[in-house]
């Protein structure tokens, strides 16, 4: 038997995360030039958000994108990209046309389905967010955050003016459900830096919840002496937040290696340090708190 479950579900995550980077390639945002105009990537979904009566025709963009390294593999010998082929566990080549769907009950036993059933239980399109209850934007929970979208009017300023405006002097955030890349979402309308963005959010059942882990019972109380250098070296590094001191330092690293290539400079590998011998929690506190000014 060739291959295994876990390697098929690799590979169909690899080819979605291709599919995925392609996808973002194409609504590459461009930078912004002094003077100019921000070039906003096409919309992902376009529709109304509801609120009773009140229609508000708008265009969802991608708020975010990952501007991390992407790094093809590439076959040394002819410098062309690698790419996947579907065998399965048989060790047969399998085409697209032959690949049914399998919901899994136990090991090598699975309910299947095709396309069009599978079709069927999706949540049909809508082009309509129902927003049915405003919340207190900040007793939202952000671990339940999944992904940004910023709304742009579409022929719809002064309604969309309006709900900017009553959110952001409120505080409040609607929420309510939609449908986009094919999968029903939970979805939060809020205010953000003069604009109305969306949040899709995760289900419920969707993130753990710490107080039924076993490991994080019967943790032994902190030491009156720990907790008091602890709450110094808290106070020494406490500040205001501010993203832009933090870089992606190995989207840097690759950059400038790149740079050197193209230039047909040597690279040059240096040994890493290891790592500091290990102390007691009291030494580590101490040393780290008188290191700090």
């Amino acid at each position: 038997m060739v291959g295994s479950q876990k390697q098929v579900e690799k590979e169909e995550k690899e080819e979605e995360e291709k599919e995925e980077e392609e996808k973002e390639e194409e609504e590459e945002v461009e930078e912004k030039e002094a003077g100019q105009k921000v070039a906003l990537p096409r919309a992902v979904w376009s529709g109304s958000l509801s609120i009773g009566l009140v229609n508000i025709p708008v265009k969802m963009i991608p708020l975010t994108r990952d501007k991390g390294i992407k790094l093809r593999m590439i076959h040394q010998k002819c410098n062309t990209p690698i790419h996947y082929k579907k065998f399965c566990e048989e060790g047969e080549e399998v085409s697209q046309s032959e690949i049914v769907h399998g919901y899994r009950l136990k090991k090598d036993e699975y309910v299947i389905f095709d396309d069009k059933e599978i079709e069927a239980a999706k949540p049909e399109s809508s082009d309509v967010i129902n927003l049915d209850q405003f919340v207190n934007f900040f007793h939202a929970d952000p671990h339940y955050f999944e992904k940004t979208y910023l709304l742009v009017p579409d022929a719809s300023e002064g309604p969309y003016s309006l709900l900017r405006r009553v959110m952001e002097r409120t505080g409040k955030a609607a929420i309510g459900k939609m449908t986009i890349h094919s999968k029903e979402r939970v979805v939060l309308v809020h205010y953000y830096r003069d604009a109305v963005v969306a949040t899709t959010l995760r289900y419920f059942d969707e993130v753990l919840d710490p107080v039924g882990v076993e490991e994080l019972k019967d943790l032994p109380s902190p030491k009156e002496e720990e907790m008091e250098l602890a709450r110094e070296i808290v106070d020494k590094l406490s500040g205001d937040l501010d993203m832009s001191l933090y870089k992606d330092e190995y989207r840097e690293r690759v950059e400038e290696m790149v740079r050197a290539k193209l230039s047909g400079e040597v690279i040059k590998i240096e040994e890493r340090a290891g790592r500091p011998a290990a102390k007691s929690l009291m030494e580590a506190l101490k040393e780290t708190a008188e290191s700090i000014k």
